[in-house]
C-alpha cells in the first residue's frame, strides 16, 4: 500500500512540475511580449523627442524671423 501511495505521490509531483512548467512558460512570453512593446514605446519617445527639438529650432528661427521683420516695419515706418 505504501508503494501506491508514494507513485500516487510522484504522479502528483510530476503533475505539479508540469504545471510550473507550463507557467513559467506562459510568463516567459508576456515577458517577451512587454519587453517588445516597451521597445516600442522607447523608440517612440525617442523619435517624440527628436521631432520636439526640430521643431523647437523650426519655432526659434521663426520667431527670429518675425522679430527681423517687425524691427524692419519699423524702421520703413519712421522714414516717410
Amino acid at each position: 500500500m505504501t508503494e501506491d501511495n508514494k507513485d500516487l505521490q510522484i504522479k502528483a509531483l510530476v503533475q505539479e512540475l508540469h504545471n510550473i512548467k507550463k507557467d513559467f512558460s506562459f510568463k516567459l512570453e508576456e515577458i517577451q511580449a512587454l519587453y517588445l512593446e516597451f521597445k516600442q514605446l522607447k523608440n517612440l519617445n525617442e523619435n517624440h523627442q527628436k521631432l520636439n527639438g526640430k521643431l523647437r529650432l523650426e519655432i526659434n528661427n521663426l520667431n527670429d524671423e518675425i522679430k527681423k521683420l517687425k524691427d524692419e516695419a519699423k524702421e520703413m515706418l519712421q522714414y516717410p
